[in-house]
């Protein structure tokens, strides 16, 4: 079980840290509303092909109907929140704020759902959370600024507390209703809301499209949908602590991205955090 939750969470990071980077270049060339709603309009497209296969939507109750709007408005505030966030930069101080949502995560999952971790688990947990942060900072590039506390790490910091609820909501409900609607109708519910802001904005996702554009709206929607299906899917058949922490290391993939595609040095601390990170993950799946 634990295995199989460090599987799916290591499968969502590495899906949400790509689509992160490429979603980071279209929000600063195409705009944040016409960003999300194509985003958010493939997905559902793209994924809709599923749902006669789905038995349960059927018996959703009313009380977790509105567990999903909540959710999904939370979803669609930091989501907007994010890719603004991202939009503003720094990323290099951004992505470890965004990172540390799981502790919110780990906590109300032991919290409200009873998952009980050993000790060395717990350790390994906590070595994977803070291996992602240190590995997310470069000191020596935020030495050279003078300006570190500025409107897009402010807005990191309430999406990463907005990101550990909604997380933990998903995580949740899949093992009640499985890993597939939760997510699917959070990305319903969100085109819906999205919606009214593009269009009193004239924010037209067509408006400006190229071939390459509209390529990467898709590869973004595929990858950012089929990591989170991998995270519910993790949740639903394991520790939603587990697969949590797992999932965080998606900053650490851009960077090893820049690394071995582009040749970039890491600085002392992030070889450090990525060397803790590893032992995390490790701590977790041999812990008995």
């Amino acid at each position: 079980m634990v295995l199989e939750s460090i599987a799916f969470g290591l499968v969502a990071a590495t899906g949400l840290g790509i689509s992160d980077v490429i979603a980071t270049v279209l929000t600063r060339r195409y705009g944040v509303p016409r960003t999300v709603l194509g985003i958010q309009f493939i997905a559902v497209v793209a994924f809709s092909f599923y749902l006669p296969v789905e038995s349960g939507l059927g018996s959703i109750t009313g009380g977790e109907w509105l567990k999903l709007v909540g959710l999904s408005a939370l979803l669609f505030s930091f989501i907007v929140g994010l890719y603004k966030a991202l939009q503003l930069g720094p990323v290099a101080v951004i992505s470890p704020i965004l990172a540390a949502h799981t502790v919110i995560v780990v906590l109300l999952a032991v919290l409200f759902l009873d998952e009980h971790l050993g000790v060395w688990q717990f350790v390994g947990v906590a070595a994977t959370i803070g291996g992602v942060v240190l590995a997310s900072v470069d000191l020596r590039a935020m030495r050279s600024r003078q300006r570190v506390l500025g409107l897009g790490v402010l807005l990191s910091i309430g999406v990463s507390v907005g990101a550990g609820v909604w997380q933990f909501g998903i995580g949740a409900m899949s093992q009640d209703l499985g890993w597939f609607l939760p997510m699917y109708l959070s990305k319903v519910f969100m085109m819906v809301m999205i919606t009214p802001v593009a269009v009193a904005r004239r924010a037209w996702p067509w408006h400006g499209m190229t071939k390459t554009v509209g390529a990467a709206i898709v590869v973004v929607a595929l990858l950012e949908t089929g990591s989170n299906f991998a995270f519910a899917r993790g949740a639903e058949i394991g520790l939603v602590s587990i697969v949590g922490a797992a999932a965080t290391a998606y900053p650490v993939v851009p960077m090893l991205g820049g690394l071995f595609l582009f040749k970039e040095s890491l600085a002392p601390n992030q070889i450090v955090g990525v060397a803790i990170l590893i032992a995390g993950l490790l701590g977790m799946a041999l812990a008995p």
